[in-house]
């Protein structure tokens, strides 16, 4: 098992733990804001006003899921609102893209305000990085759209009556121009468009009333006048943000051009529709361009992924900073790792040997947990070695460390504590394996040699009160141990029962010195280290961490531990079990 890779200490988060304190830093409006804008864009020369949202409530969530060992991908709801003024089309001046915006996020170290941080960063973060799912509210330009542009351009026209050589023609739209004599009595009554793609080119095809009035028909020398319909084309230019209709250019296409239609019979009608054709053109020409306001999806994605860009690019925020509880063991700029299919978050502290190249992701030993520690088993040998150096100074050298007790005396000369896997030397528990040599001293007789090992398991508690909860390492429980010694077998009957009662004195001695002291020791500082845990997200949110236990293997010591993380008004438990998870200000 790889607990801690190539450092001293491993804190792992599960990513339900990881997803609350997103939500809650998300909480903070000072460092997401969820409201941007607004700000001036200018699409095919029209100007647009963008105002975007952000959400993270019930009905629209944010979320996050570990991408790779060192990118977490969120999804934000967002939505994006571009209102443009005088927009031919009113139901256009105004659209609204709703979306879901894919950002990946890299694990990253950063100073912040002084202190080493570990946590999500947007840094750097292009259009070309966020990717937009479930786009919905972009606008379909079809028949209907056309109708109310060409409506709205007939209602901007300064004029709707045209002469040219005394003869006179009335463009009608309904009844938008009530001052229109005579009346409206033509067919059809509005303005009529339809769309028709000739030769793999889009065309507007429109229809519309008019009435003509000719005082003197040529030749036969009388007036004129009916009611009938002018129809004629206009190609349709689209770009990625406007579609545009030229009124004032005639396509080429001789089948496409200008006619007008008479509903009052007469021999010489024909002919004069064929006249007004060319006097039609002239008062099509005063519907001007047209311009409407039309993204297609392609550009809708694209303007959603330049302002979530812009929005998100400088962004960042800490999941972990290591304030050490304790002056003598510093803590280095932590290092993390994402364990995809697990859910964990592992957070590295204290890089032991080599360099960033050589960092490794370690193994999940959360266990179903949200919170455990791990200390790697070179630095549990280190502390060891040390609580041996300090209360046995006398072991391993010749005169060793002379240990008396009411029962009698020994002197130890060899003392050795290493880690053990469950199922080695056939324990079902990671233990510690003690071993040693001990020399016992008996009155009257040479003092016998004893070789002693064994298993010692560790158990610790959780212990609460008003200043918070603590670690608390228990009794250490001994298991069988062997004894052997190298004196004389015809008094082995004497010797044994004596030199086994002081070798037993020895190692529950070294039981409490070495292995509950090392284990207390090593859990105490452990339980100051876990205070990196942020203890307020962003003033918003209290987060408790505690240790609850300790499971010992041979790659070193895991403390479980349980995390609680509160607002600092309502915990998040609180709100999971109303159904109400944080959300930002409306």
């Amino acid at each position: 098992m790889n607990l801690t890779s190539n450092f001293d200490f491993c804190v792992e988060l599960g990513i339900s733990s990881v997803k609350e304190i997103f939500h809650l830093a998300f909480k903070s409006e000072h460092r997401y804001p969820h409201n941007v804008g607004p700000v001036t864009r200018n699409f095919s020369g029209r100007e647009f006003t963008i105002n975007v949202r952000v959400l993270d409530d019930e009905d629209k969530p944010a979320n996050l899921s570990f991408q790779d060992e060192k990118h977490i991908l969120f999804s934000f709801p967002f939505e994006l609102q571009a209102q443009t003024a005088d927009a031919p089309d009113p139901a256009l001046s105004e659209i609204l893209l709703e979306a879901q915006a894919n950002i990946p996020a890299l694990l990253t170290a950063w100073d912040e305000d002084g202190d080493e941080v570990l946590g999500l960063s947007f840094f750097g973060i292009t259009s070309a990085d966020v990717d937009i799912s479930d786009l919905s509210g972009v606008p379909s330009i079809g028949v209907e759209q056309f109708r109310n542009v060409v409506h709205s351009a007939y209602e901007a026209m300064p004029v709707h009556t045209f002469s040219s050589g005394g003869n006179t023609v009335t463009l009608y739209d309904g009844n938008r121009d009530s001052t229109l004599a005579p009346p409206n009595a033509a067919t059809p009554y509005d303005i009529e468009v339809a769309l028709e793609t000739i030769a793999a080119e889009q065309y507007l095809k429109v229809t519309a009333p008019i009435h003509v009035l000719i005082p003197v028909v040529p030749i036969i020398n009388i007036e004129y006048s009916s009611f009938g319909r002018l129809i004629f084309y206009r190609k349709i230019e689209q770009t990625d943000t406007s579609v545009t209709i030229d009124m004032t250019a005639e396509p080429t296409n001789a089948d496409l051009a200008t006619t007008v239609e008479l509903d009052n019979p007469h021999f010489a009608s024909s002919q004069i529709a064929l006249s007004l054709a060319s006097q039609a053109r002239g008062m099509i020409s005063a519907f001007s361009v047209i311009t409407e306001p039309a993204f297609t999806e392609a550009a809708a994605r694209q303007l959603l992924q330049d302002e979530v860009a812009t929005y998100i690019h400088t962004r960042r925020y800490p999941v972990y900073s290591p304030r050490s509880g304790d002056e003598g063991e510093p803590l280095s700029s932590p290092v993390g790792f994402l364990l995809v299919d697990d859910g964990v978050l592992a957070i590295l502290l204290n890089r032991r040997s080599g360099t960033a190249a050589d960092d490794a992701v370690p193994d999940n030993f959360l266990d179903g947990r949200e919170l455990a520690l791990a200390v790697g088993a070179a630095k549990v040998q280190e502390e060891i070695q040390a609580v041996i150096t300090e209360k046995f100074p006398g072991v391993s050298s010749d005169d060793g460390e002379l240990i008396e007790t009411p029962e009698g005396d020994a002197v130890l000369y060899e003392l050795n504590v290493s880690l053990a896997d469950p199922g080695e030397h056939e324990e079902s528990e990671g233990h510690l394996w003690i071993s040693g040599k001990t020399k016992v001293k008996i009155d009257c007789w040479w003092d016998p040699t004893v070789e002693f090992e064994g298993p010692v398991f560790m158990r610790a508690h959780r212990e609460d009160s008003e200043d918070g909860c603590e670690l608390v390492i228990d009794s250490p429980v001994v298991g069988d141990f062997d004894f052997d010694q190298s004196c004389c077998d015809v008094f082995l009957e004497i010797i044994i029962p004596i030199a086994g009662w002081i070798a037993l004195i020895v190692i529950e001695i070294t039981i409490d010195r070495v292995g509950g002291e090392v284990a207390e020791d090593i859990a105490n500082e452990q339980g100051a280290i876990i205070e990196p845990i942020p203890p307020v997200v962003n003033g918003i949110a209290e987060i408790t961490s505690c240790l609850t236990g300790i499971t010992v293997f041979r790659a070193g010591f895991v403390f479980p531990g349980e995390l609680s993380i509160r607002r600092l008004s309502r915990s998040a438990e609180d709100l999971r079990g109303m159904g109400r998870m944080p959300r930002p200000d409306p």
